[in-house]
């Protein structure tokens, strides 16, 4: 065997070791804890079943009855959707705080439910979806019954709110996170979900993945921003907003099932 043909079957084992390498990374990468968006890279973690008392007898009237409700394993982001992701797919931010790490502002429920379709066609699939109410508040507690995630004292250790924001949003991640691994879960923006608002609704709400109402005058948001106080930002805290209406305080986070990653 001659040196040079040594060499070329040298750089090809070097080659093929490195796509092998890539291969292994990208399986990794979308294992069965955690998925990232192929386009956006938006990073999504798995939330495991589980069940858990929603809402809260100590709260705003429509925060009660604290009731049991079970939901399946999910997705959801890891973060807020970003400023740069929202650019990969719209044209227009209307953000008020910009950086493409701050998390986009100025989104109505449409917005966001327009953004995750051109994610689905964009990606050939129909997986990605607005997390329901009950989803979202069981990932934020993270397996925690107390008023935050933390405690029930504020820590400003965890949260963008009006202690600590300087009244204007931060990139995503700053914060510690909560039990699930979930970045910014309270505070910094009000997260849309998919379900509508009724202030009856937790007194006959199904304790399997309910959905809410069929219908309504507004859609529910969570979490609280960084422009509210502490009531605001609480586990249970829920409030609403028409379903085109856009303000910076308002953002997204998104969700998929399980059989997403298929």
């Amino acid at each position: 065997m001659t040196f040079q043909l040594k060499v070329i079957i040298l750089a090809s084992l070097l080659v093929f070791s490195g796509l092998m390498e890539l291969k292994v990374s990208a399986k990794e990468e979308n294992n069965k804890e955690g998925w990232v968006s192929p386009l956006t890279k938006i990073q999504f973690l798995k939330i495991p079943a589980g069940c858990f008392l929603m809402g809260s007898n100590k709260g705003f009237k429509f925060e009660a009855p604290a009731h049991k409700v079970c939901v399946d394993s999910f997705y959801l982001g890891k973060y807020e959707v970003t400023q740069k992701q929202w650019g990969i797919l719209k044209k227009y931010d209307f953000s008020k705080f910009i950086g493409e790490n701050h998390p986009v502002q100025r989104v109505s429920w449409s917005d966001a439910k327009d953004y995750i379709q051109r994610l689905n066609m964009a990606e050939n699939t129909t997986k990605y979806r607005l997390p329901s109410e009950a989803e979202w508040e069981y990932a934020a507690r993270g397996g925690t019954s107390t008023e935050f995630f933390w405690g029930n004292k504020i820590d400003n250790d965890f949260v963008w709110y009006f202690g600590t924001s300087n009244y204007q949003a931060h990139p995503v991640g700053l914060k510690k996170p909560n039990p699930f691994g979930l970045y910014d879960i309270l505070g910094n923006v009000w997260e849309w979900v998919e379900d509508w608002f009724s202030n009856a609704y937790y007194k006959k709400s199904p304790i399997n993945n309910p959905k809410g109402p069929q219908s309504g005058r507004f859609k529910v948001k969570r979490g609280g921003s960084q422009a509210n106080l502490i009531s605001h930002i609480k586990s249970h805290t829920r409030y609403r907003a028409s379903i085109n209406k856009r303000h910076y305080i308002n953002g997204f986070r998104i969700a998929f099932s399980n059989h997403g990653t298929n």
